[in-house]
């Protein structure tokens, strides 16, 4: 994540509470209870030029706290990436594939979501006048950017979604396509601001908005331009802030274990040593209980996406990285832009990495795996195999699991008996319903 002024690097949580988009006090209809907040800024001062800065960081400062805990933790929930150790009843059911409306989940989630793609909105909108070039301005592009991001993040996690309080409820391929306007745009404004590294992140964006929307050829045609080498990062430091993965896999109330799907070695097994041998998806050779006292945790190390990752693998004689407090997550990158440029592409497909064979051998051998010759559905079932590998706990699973359902690819969701036998089979949630306080506080879908 970049700040567009270095001095205010890491400083969103004051950031996001300064630029807020509200008034100065608020009252009820009858005027008997007053509150103001004589910290916050009016809603009209914000169309002060000298405000710019704080404005586009408060778009920037209102994703990570979604992104880590929310889009990325609970996100992943309902995967086949991790295994929940968390006593809370309502946590435990979204790891069964058991969601519900009314309860603070699906609220927050939405909740988080919209707040970052309100302030992506609206900042953008006033900078419209607020600049002076609004197109060739690099403030601007950071703010698309954002902006489109903050659809395509809401169209992976909800079944469905609101914008602001209208009637209209979008499908996440009407999300997809609200993402595709504005990283279309933020890719025109970084273009003519020479700002290349906003156009490879708005690149990068683009091209997985529009693997949801399936849309192929825009896909390529984005992902094609995003160097491999590029990484956009959302910083996480105390004492602003705490990395959520740290917080689960520390101390005697850890709470989050690699699923089955993804151990390198039988399920409770107690010496997984030897088969660690891809460094993308390692986790600690003992499994031990932890916040609930029943499921058993394989804590993962950090893989690919975090700052942290160091390449090295237990099977291997090595020690992969623990999460810390200081641990950064990608946002963007371009293997990601390649994963979408060959799963766009297709068993035939040849591009920036050579073919599709040879893109998917290049992980394989990445992972310390031998080289395969597959083809047609064989070699996209490999390719999707090292997507999951490259971008896990990441944030994308859920979002690709959904897709490949949706397009009739295959139901690789987790099914059958949950890993905790005690809670009996898993259900069938694919997606964060609309929450209850949605349905309250909108008067357009009642």
């Amino acid at each position: 994540m970049r700040m567009i002024d270095t001095t205010c690097r890491r400083s969103w949580v004051v950031l996001v509470a300064a630029a807020t988009l509200v008034l100065g006090a608020c009252s009820t209809v009858d005027n008997l209870l007053e509150a103001e907040n004589p910290g916050a800024i009016d809603e009209g001062q914000l169309d002060n030029p000298t405000l710019v800065r704080v404005l586009v960081n408060s778009v920037i400062g209102a994703l990570p706290p979604f992104y880590d805990d929310y889009f990325i933790w609970r996100g992943s929930m309902f995967t086949d990436e991790q295994i929940t150790g968390i006593n809370w009843e309502n946590t435990a059911r979204l790891n069964q594939r058991l969601v519900q409306y009314n309860e603070g989940d699906a609220d927050d989630m939405f909740g988080l979501a919209s707040r970052y793609r309100f302030l992506g909105d609206s900042v953008s909108a006033r900078f419209e006048t607020l600049l002076d070039n609004p197109e060739s301005d690099e403030r601007m592009a950071m703010v698309l950017a954002h902006a489109g991001y903050s659809y395509i993040l809401m169209a992976e996690v909800m079944c469905e979604a609101t914008v602001n309080v209208q009637p209209e409820i979008y499908t996440p391929e009407q999300l997809a396509a609200f993402a595709i306007e504005r990283f279309e745009r933020a890719i025109q404004v970084a273009t003519a601001a020479d700002d290349a590294e906003v156009a490879s992140l708005a690149g990068v964006g683009l091209a997985r908005a529009a693997l949801l929307a399936g849309d192929n050829a825009k896909v390529m045609a984005a992902a094609a331009q995003v160097p491999f080498d590029f990484n956009w990062w959302v910083e996480y430091e105390q004492p602003v802030s705490e990395m959520i993965m740290y917080t689960r896999v520390t101390g005697s109330n850890h709470a989050l274990g690699v699923h089955p799907e993804f151990l390198n070695g039988a399920f409770r097994e107690q010496d997984i040593v030897e088969e660690q041998t891809d460094p993308r998806v390692q986790h600690t050779t003992q499994w031990s209980t932890g916040h609930n006292a029943l499921t058993p945790l394989y804590k993962p190390y950090q893989s690919l996406p975090y700052s942290g990752f160091n390449g090295e693998a237990i099977g291997l004689g090595g020690q992969p990285a623990a999460y810390e407090q200081g641990t950064d997550i990608k946002l963007a990158s371009g293997l990601e832009a390649m994963h979408h440029y060959y799963e766009a592409a297709g068993p035939n497909g040849t591009g920036p990495l050579g073919t599709t064979l040879e893109f998917v051998n290049s992980r394989r051998a990445f992972g310390n795996q031998a080289p395969v010759d597959l083809s047609g559905d064989a070699l996209m079932a490999e390719l999707r195999e090292q997507r999951a590998r490259d971008l896990f706990l990441g944030g994308f699973r859920l979002g690709d699991l959904r897709r490949w359902k949706a397009q009739g690819v295959g139901d690789f969701f987790p099914t059958g008996t949950h890993p905790n036998p005690e809670w009996g089979p898993y259900g069938d949630a694919t997606c964060y319903p609309l929450p209850l306080e949605e349905y309250v506080g909108n008067p357009g879908i009642r």
